[in-house]
This record gives structure tokens, sequence and C-alpha cells, in this order.
């Protein structure tokens, strides 16, 4: 399994690689990750990793080689594209030289990973199957990561020549699967594997953590965000509708990333107590925090490129039973409004966010039909599921009919 991402960071790319490493693991295969040295979204690698080109570890019946990468705190497209090659360069050494495997699974963005797992499948005569979380370049586009015309030509043909040369392609939304259907010359190797929630999340509805033992207020309607702090995640409309309630909410905003510093300067603008940021926790504090929350944010930036992804926080938000405002347009707000499981909202728009926020505070029966409704959609997408329909796409992969 090749993924540039993987735990002990904490992401939505770690959380759904590392759930079908340990569930192809405990289906009775032999697994071995290979993923760069711990560092998102610092850049600055983790403790006990520093110093060396390999970290190789045991987990939970499966192998996992951690490779250098060219991590740094700056993030410009210069220090991302080195970032992204400088994996790819040192999973394809490593992978080149491990035994043949019967298969290769490798996620992607970033592309070089999926481009990485090519070559070690060449290398090695081996199928290979491209996971797709989104659609790239498309969503750097859109996003001003990149804008080089050079490049981008370079990546789409590189995106063209991986569906191409896979066994299968797996993708998270049903957009997605079009949209690469419509790229490939076989579209039913095409598969939907979508993002899902864990029994961490799930089981985490039964807690009843204090907000004295987490540091937070007792009589505040405290709404909360958990994840990466970045271009995609549009948080600059959550600041901006706390801006709009009074000194009875507080935002909670659980985690880092690349714009923490731009959120931190706006939310210096404010009241002091309507924003509050907490560092990124482990996932088993995480679902404590959300439990002790009156309500979940989970949002997407306003841009066209985003409307066909649905972030893994979603079905892990639901699955706590609090209930949850879906910030988004396009095929979250659908999922979540055909299970009812959400408040749906426009993105990027602070007045509309901050009446949810209220209406929610003002409505007990709401909070509590949403939570219902929610924990009953993330049960539905539980990762177990997932892994099975994995195992059936690499078996078909290495034996196709």
């Amino acid at each position: 399994m090749f993924s540039q991402y993987f735990p002990p960071e904490v992401g939505a790319t770690q959380a759904r690689m590392h759930a079908f490493a340990e569930g192809l693991a405990r289906r009775g295969h032999e697994v071995e990750v290979i993923c760069g040295l711990p560092n998102h979204p610092q850049g600055v690698v983790h403790p006990g990793y520093r110093r060396r080109p390999v970290v190789r570890r045991a987990d939970a019946g499966y192998s996992v080689a951690h490779m250098w990468v060219a991590a740094t705190p700056k993030k410009t497209t210069l220090t991302r594209l080195g970032y992204y090659a400088s994996y790819a360069g040192s999973a394809t050494v490593w992978g080149s030289a491990a035994r043949r495997p019967d298969v290769i699974f490798a996620t992607s963005p970033p592309l070089p990973g999926g481009a990485a797992a090519a070559v070690v499948a060449a290398r090695h005569r081996s199928p290979w199957v491209l996971d797709v979380r989104d659609l790239w370049p498309d969503a750097a586009v859109a996003l001003g990561e990149l804008s080089n015309p050079r490049l981008l030509r370079l990546a789409e043909r590189l995106d063209r020549r991986l569906y191409a040369s896979a066994a299968a392609v797996t993708a998270v939304t049903r957009p997605f699967c079009a949209a690469i259907e419509a790229k490939t010359a076989d579209p039913s190797k095409v598969h939907l594997l979508p993002n899902g929630t864990t029994r961490l999340w799930v089981d985490g509805a039964k807690l009843e953590p204090t907000r004295e033992e987490l540091g937070l207020p007792d009589k505040t309607f405290v709404w909360t965000y958990a994840g990466n702090l970045g271009i995609a995640q549009g948080l600059e409309a959550a600041i901006d509708a706390a801006a709009r309630l009074g000194d009875d909410y507080l935002l909670l905003l659980l985690g880092d990333g690349p714009v923490r510093g731009e959120l931190e300067t706006r939310a210096a603008a404010l009241a002091p107590g309507r924003v509050v940021f907490r560092d990124q926790v482990a996932p088993e504090l995480a679902v404590r925090y959300l439990r002790a929350s009156d309500a979940l944010l989970v949002p997407l930036a306003a841009q066209p490129a985003l409307e066909d992804f649905v972030p893994s926080k979603l079905f892990d938000c639901c699955a706590v039973g609090r209930p949850v405002i879906v910030a988004a347009a396009g095929e979250p707000q659908r999922m979540a409004a055909e299970a009812a499981a959400a408040l749906p909202v426009a993105p990027g728009d602070p007045a509309e966010l901050s009446e949810a926020v209220r209406r929610l505070a003002a409505d007990a029966e709401l909070r509590a039909a949403l939570s219902t409704a929610g924990r009953a959609f993330g049960a539905g997408h539980l990762r177990d599921v997932q892994v099975e329909r994995l195992e059936e796409i690499l078996r078909a992969a290495v034996s196709p009919l």
C-alpha cells in the first residue's frame, strides 16, 4: 500500500488507509504500507522519526515503512512539489527493492504517489489499483495551489496515464467515478469505494465527557470544527459567523494546518471567548471534544471543484450523535439532506451559518432529531464494509475473470 500520509499523523487520508491496512490484515492478508515520515500538517518530522531515512514498525498485524521526505513548514508550490517528489522517489526505491507483491494499492492525491506505485508495479509485473480521494489537479487549480500551465499539462497527462495503467480505480464519490470514467477507455474498472467512519466514532456516542475535563465553559453553546485548518475548509466564514453571535456562543477550532495563523489573526479582532483554537489531538481525545460540544461543523470552501467531494469527517461527526451543520454545496449536502442527518447551509455564508447555529441553540427537538438521524447515518457507513469491497477489487485485479 502506497500512501504519502499515514498514522501517527492524524487526518482523513491517514484514517482511510489505516482502516484498509488493518482490515485487510485482519482478514488474513500480508500487508506492508509504504508512507512518508510523519510530519503533516506542521511540516516538522515527529520526534522518534528524525535523522533516519527509513523507519520500520509493526502495527495491528501489518508492517509500515516510513520513507524520508523533504518536509518543511514553508508551504509554497515549490516546497509542495519537492515534498511530493521526495516521497515518490523514496517509495519507488523501497518498493522496487522489496519482494514481489501480489497486488499494489495506492491512494491519490498527491499524484506522484500513484506514479511511484505504477513504476513499482511495472518493475515487479504486479497489478495495481489506484484509489482516488480527490480529483487532481482540478482541486489544486481551484484552490490556487497549482497555476503553472506547464505543470498543469504534465499533471493532467500523468493523471490519464495512471488511470490507463491501473488494473482498477476506486473513488470516494459517484461524481468522482463519473469524471474518471470519462477519462478512461474502460469505465468498467472504476469502482465506488466511499469514505466512512469507524467503531471509535460510533462507540463514541456512548461517552459523556465533562466540559471541565476539556477546559470548555459549561454555560456556553459550543460549536466545534475538528480537522485540518486549510484552504479547502473555508473556515473564514465560520469566524465571521462567530462575530455575529453573542457571548453565549463559542466556536472551537480543533486542529492545525497551513491557514491557522491567518485564522487566528482574523479571530483576534473578535471579542475574547468567541473563537478558541486548540492543537490537533489524537482521535481518541477528539471524539471526547465532539461529544462535549453542542453542535459540530463540517465545512468546505465555496469552490465548484469541491462540490463533488465528501469530507470523511461528515461520517465521523454524525456518528458521535451531536447535531451537525454542513456548510458545503453539492454531494455532501445532498447526502446529509437525504438522510436528514445534518442541517445544510450554503458554503462561505457567515449570515446563514450564524443563523443555523442560533436555530440549533434554540430548538432542542431539532438537535435531538439530527443527533438520532446522524448516528444512524454514521453507523450505516462503516469502513468495515468498505474493506470487504476493497478485498473483492484487489482479488479481481490479481485474478481477473
